[in-house]
């Protein structure tokens, strides 16, 4: 796809608010009343009732189960597991058709302690949605290094991240969205054909932000926050990766990527990046900022350095548009961080 003309960044609105609690669990109530219902004897060479199909349930963490594996081991597609505020610090592994849903990032905290285990592997697992939580604290104990020279990442194994995924099931992926990913190694990394849509989350402050490793297949990273990750905020290494209406600031590099399968990459704002943009075999080079809508411009949130990513009344963001297709703004971000 060619873009001539150069714009700026549209973010849609981050919202990370608390979700609200379910007023009860009215499908597993009638689930354990139908359990003591007496059979009911059927009329000679009647046919057989069929029993009604199951609608979707609400498993709640910790009303119903102690834990947030227990709800998912009992959960079938379809279910949501819902994670009531609170600190958590589990390791757990998502299986295919599950919603896991905590009340809201700011409230329901999910902390990896310094300890270099994946938070959530979903790798095998297929259409489920992780949202409304903040990620923190996971370690790392990896000599491997993602630095801007892809060819030296070693295969996604070697790392610890919140979410990951390992997609040589090739049926791999999620939606990961209204998420905060704070202080970890590496907030989320993506490894062979982990397919995901990674959308309206705010990663700061980790060393690595979010990672396609030796991806070999396509992925959507739209409207999200990238704030001081030390090392790297996004790398992708073989992928077909969409990368629109993002904010990059504050890392020794921003945007890495190796010039194979690279997908539409438009609409970012660039901001006190050591290096805005770093390509591997890139001939010419894919990311031309003042093209496409890919701009250098400071954000002016309110104080993200302490979490609040709301914009100043004289924010450049609140009018932004990008390329006349999209026409929203940045007004309603409000984001202020736990």
């Amino acid at each position: 796809m060619s873009w001539k003309h150069p714009g700026s960044l549209t973010l849609l609105t981050l919202c990370l608010a608390a979700c609200g609690s379910p007023a009860g669990n009215k499908s597993l109530d009638a689930e354990g009343a139908a359990l003591g219902t007496p059979d009911v004897q059927q009329p000679a060479g009647a046919a057989p009732e069929q029993p009604e199909p199951r609608g979707p349930r609400t498993l709640v963490v910790p009303k119903h189960y102690d834990t947030i594996q227990a709800a998912i081991d009992a959960a079938q597609h379809g279910d949501t597991v819902y994670v009531a505020p609170g600190v958590y610090s589990e390791h757990v592994v998502l299986k295919s058709g599950i919603r896991l849903i905590g009340a809201g990032a700011p409230i329901t905290l999910w902390d990896g302690l310094g300890e270099p285990f994946n938070l959530i592997d979903y790798s095998g697992a297929s259409d489920v949605e992780i949202s409304g939580f903040t990620f923190r604290n996971v370690g790392s104990d990896t000599w491997c290094t993602m630095t801007s020279d892809l060819d030296r990442w070693c295969g996604g194994n070697w790392y610890a991240s919140a979410i990951f995924a390992d997609g040589h099931d090739a049926t791999t992926s999620a939606l990961v969205t209204n998420n905060i990913f704070e202080g970890n190694g590496t907030g989320v990394l993506l490894y062979f054909h982990a397919l995901a849509d990674v959308r309206r989350n705010l990663f700061w402050r980790n060393d690595y932000a979010l990672a396609f490793n030796h991806l070999q297949d396509a992925a959507v990273v739209e409207e999200n926050i990238f704030w001081k990750n030390t090392s790297l905020a996004l790398g992708v290494q073989a992928g077909q990766v969409d990368i629109r209406r993002n904010v990059i600031a504050g890392s020794a590099v921003g945007l890495s990527h190796m010039y194979v399968q690279t997908g539409d990459i438009r609409c970012n704002v660039f901001f006190q990046n050591d290096q805005h943009v770093a390509e591997t075999h890139a001939v010419p080079p894919r990311v031309v900022l003042g093209e496409n809508g890919n701009v250098v411009l400071e954000p002016l949130f309110r104080d993200a350095d302490a979490g609040d990513f709301r914009l100043r009344p004289d924010s450049p963001l609140k009018l932004a548009d990008c390329l006349g297709d999209v026409d929203v703004t940045f007004e309603g971000l409000g984001l202020v961080a736990p």
